[in-house]
């Protein structure tokens, strides 16, 4: 069996030779490791910009109120949904209806006995080993279980597995699994979007991991589905988001200096303090939402989905979240940042690592027990960052609070390291 790389793996081949060092202060270098990140969901589609129009669900929010107090201020969080609009969503999941499982650095004995401590029977178990393809271009195996097999599996069972399989990104089905954090499915497959058949096809393939409940198996149900729009509507409800609207209180209570100093960073003060101070003087409206208070790239891209155009598909890679990180304060985006090595060589050269006292636009690294990077948010205020999660075009702008992003990609890393840098210019 040949196996085809996706652009992904292409790019991320050239950085095995690229060496990130983070600096805690200029001059100090602490950490070498290589980069990933990992692009998720769907496909690239027209241009490059963002998209507006993303359909936002808030419901009655009142009781799930948040507030984070600092030196940022007051901030009221009010959670939404967010999901794609129409024009971007795509149904084109792979070619193949057919589960293909691979299990790189594992002969057909080693995968017998992973399915065996997922759970899977002896007989069941001994039945796919036996049909187990080499493929040397991984060192390892690929397994083709019967689809009617794979819909009969538990939820616990099933968690398992995928949970092994999303370590290779060869998986991709289980790797970039569709994901929301609920505790029922009825919270993420919304009734008015899909037919109540087609929840009934998806549900019994749900399966959790921590506080997200997860869906990886669109290949079984795509054929039994049929109707164009439905699937359309399917991937728009699975690729819903929550994310917080962010309100700053200017009340009479309010430093209007303090917040315009933390607000302002970059050099930004005298922009928005007409804003903060209007607010405040007003009288009626003594908040204003966060989004007006961002660096213009953020202030544009907040709850909006990049599109993209074929040119976008010859570059190092699609927009991600290191190049949103590094564009952070930019008054245009530097598509060098697209090219890891270049993002890389930036944030060891033009960053330090700081470990406490966290302000506006620092950059978070997510890092795994193996030294890669596989996530950067820019810190916001609070426990919030402004994250792009993957390159996908159906992955938007959000702020998520520290804790979310952690679980979001807890099939990356359990308990991941968390390395701030801060521009040394600022």
């Amino acid at each position: 069996m040949k196996v085809k790389k996706s652009k992904s793996n292409d790019w991320k081949d050239v950085l095995a030779a690229v060496a990130y060092k983070a600096v805690p202060r200029p001059g100090l270098i602490i950490l070498a490791a290589a980069l990933i990140i990992i692009p998720l969901f769907g496909k690239a589609a027209n241009r490059l910009e963002p998209a507006g129009d993303s359909v936002v669900s808030v419901g009655n929010s009142s009781l799930m109120k948040e507030t984070r107090v600092g030196k940022w201020g007051e901030l009221t969080l009010v959670p939404i949904v967010i999901s794609p609009p129409m024009e971007l969503v795509s149904t084109d999941w792979g070619e193949t209806n057919h589960p293909t499982w691979f299990f790189p650095d594992a002969d057909a004995e080693k995968a017998f006995r992973m399915l065996l401590s997922a759970g899977v029977s002896v007989v069941d178990a001994a039945r796919l080993r036996a049909k187990a393809q080499a493929v040397p271009e991984i060192k390892g195996v690929v397994l083709t279980p019967n689809p009617d097999w794979v819909r009969t599996l538990t939820t616990e069972i099933r968690a398992r597995i995928y949970a092994t399989l999303a370590k290779c990104e060869l998986n991709q089905a289980q790797a970039l699994a569709f994901r929301f954090p609920v505790t029922s499915p009825e919270t993420w497959l919304h009734p008015d979007l899909i037919s109540q058949r087609t929840r009934q096809l998806i549900e019994p393939l749900i399966f959790r991991n921590g506080n997200y409940m997860l869906f990886s198996d669109i290949q079984l149900v795509r054929e039994e589905i049929g109707n164009a729009d439905e699937l359309r509507r399917l991937s728009k409800t699975l690729f819903r988001q929550p994310t917080v609207i962010a309100h700053l209180s200017v009340g009479p209570k309010a430093d209007l200096d303090k917040l315009i100093h933390y607000w302002g960073r970059g050099g930004r003060d005298i922009k928005i303090r007409p804003l903060i101070e209007s607010a405040a003087g007003s009288g009626t409206n003594e908040s204003i939402d966060v989004i007006h208070l961002l660096p213009p790239f953020a202030k544009e891209r907040l709850y909006c989905y990049p599109t993209f155009s074929d040119a976008d598909l010859n570059k190092p890679s699609l927009v991600n979240c290191l190049w949103t990180s590094l564009n952070f304060f930019l008054p245009e985006p530097d598509d060098r940042f697209l090219d890891a090595a270049v993002a890389l060589k930036t944030l060891q050269e033009d960053y330090f690592i700081i470990e406490t006292d966290f302000k506006l636009g620092d950059i978070l690294a997510f890092v795994d027990g193996k030294g890669n990077i596989f996530h950067a948010a820019v810190y916001v205020a609070g426990d919030l960052v402004f994250s792009k999660n993957g390159i996908s075009s159906m992955a938007p702008w959000t702020l998520m609070s520290i804790d979310e992003v952690k679980e979001y990609y807890q099939w990356q890393s359990e308990n991941p390291r968390i390395i701030v840098h801060r521009r040394k210019d600022l």
